[in-house]
């Protein structure tokens, strides 16, 4: 009867034991981080970095059995032709663990039942164990990205074994940068980032090889040259009348109904504290001056138009920095100032003087022919809010020329 259960018993062990290899060629070129926190299931090796060298540990995984008691491993190594044994081990998982130089191997498994006897041995199952190389970083160039001056983004690292498969990245806390392409060539590679994925701070520079080993060197810098800057420009700015009683050319008694008043300046002053490569924030003061004189056959006219306004600036570089495109827009006061009436015979009429709430809106295009000197030109829109009901509200538009220093 002991003899017939025994013969019971193996028959289904052959049966459920039929696909015990679940495992194949088990090469160390694979990256896996963090290795030595916690082997995943899936994982063909992990690294104990516990001692002052990291040990590669190789991990032979099979699909499990009720039915089995213990799996002896056998493992022989290829040498000159011959195989010969390197590692025996007992195990009753479905895993073992050895740690295994580069070269070829082979391993199978005693089955042992559960009453410990030996059932049968599977065939031998072949894997190549290749050696993990360890990276060293020795240097880097440039030291720095900076965003208010570059427009290449390209680092070039110096050192021993930086291969075509290893991985790369900047690492500042949470944050990681990986450049959109590299290039390795043992002893440099080459990193190229993309221009919206950089982040103002001080990074490492992290390589880490096939097989898990890794380097870093810091300290490299993504940041601004000059933390703001503070633009000065002066130059000529007429008046183009568009709307308004001040200017209507239908009205008999309108005081400015001319298409053009040459004569006025304008002075900007811009500061620009937020710069990112999409473009830069800040504010911009501008302040501007034109005469306003019309002549009728009965009388003249005459004025000073003063406008001064504060706006929110965006601004973009392009070309090489050579160019820059701004954009603003604010609110500030226009004032209407001497305003009054000259007749060919006798006084003048009384000055009248008037301040009026205002808004603008402007785009501009400013060249640098000498660094830090530019040449700015554009123009501003200003729409002025007038209290008279019975007066359309005022707008014009000042085109300007301006020369400036960048500080």
């Amino acid at each position: 009867m002991a003899i017939k259960k025994l013969f019971l018993l193996t028959i289904i062990l052959i049966l459920c034991l039929s696909r015990v290899f679940a495992q194949t060629e088990t090469p160390l070129d694979i990256p896996y981080d963090d290795a030595d926190e916690e082997v995943p299931e899936q994982s063909n090796f992990f690294i104990d970095r516990s001692g002052d060298e990291p040990r590669f540990i190789q991990r032979l995984i099979w699909e499990e059995s009720i039915y089995v008691f213990r799996y002896e491993v056998i493992v022989e190594q290829l040498e000159d032709g011959e195989y010969h044994e390197v590692e025996r081990l007992s195990v009753e998982e479905n895993f073992a663990e050895v740690s295994l130089i580069a070269g070829q191997y082979r391993y199978r498994l005693d089955i042992y039942d559960l009453v410990d006897e030996f059932s049968f041995a599977t065939e031998w199952r072949e894997f190549e164990v290749v050696r993990a190389l360890r990276p060293e970083l020795t240097g880097f160039s440039p030291q720095a990205f900076w965003l208010d001056e570059d427009d290449n983004w390209v680092i070039n690292l110096y050192g021993q074994n930086l291969l075509p498969q290893s991985v790369f990245y900047l690492v500042q806390d949470n944050i990681r940068i990986t450049p959109h392409s590299h290039t390795g060539e043992g002893t440099s590679a080459r990193l190229e980032f993309s221009g919206v994925s950089l982040v103002l701070g001080e990074y490492s520079i992290h390589v880490v090889n096939p097989g898990g080993l890794d380097d870093s060197l810091g300290r490299f810098t993504i940041g601004n040259r000059k933390p703001f800057e503070l633009n000065f420009s002066l130059g000529y700015a007429p008046i183009i009348p568009m709307y308004g009683y001040l200017f209507n050319d239908t009205a008999l008694d309108a005081p400015f109904p001319g298409s053009f008043y040459p004569l006025g300046a304008v002075v900007k002053i811009s500061f620009v504290p937020y710069k990112r490569l999409w473009g830069n924030l800040g504010a911009e003061f501008s302040g501007s001056f034109a005469y306003l004189e019309h002549e009728r056959e009965d009388y003249t006219t005459n004025a000073y138009l003063m406008n001064v306004h504060l706006g929110f600036l965006y601004q973009k570089y392009f070309l090489r920095r050579i160019f820059s495109f701004s954009a603003s827009v604010g609110i500030g006061i226009t004032s209407l100032m001497d305003f009054h009436y000259q007749y060919p015979v006798g006084p003048p009429s009384e000055n009248i003087t008037g301040h009026y709430p205002s808004a603008s809106a402007e785009l501009s295009l400013t060249m640098f022919f000498s660094r830090p000197f530019f040449v700015n030109a554009g123009a501003n829109f200003i729409h002025v809010l007038t209290p008279e009901e019975d007066r359309p509200m005022p707008g014009f538009v000042r085109p300007f020329i301006t020369v400036g220093i960048q500080l």
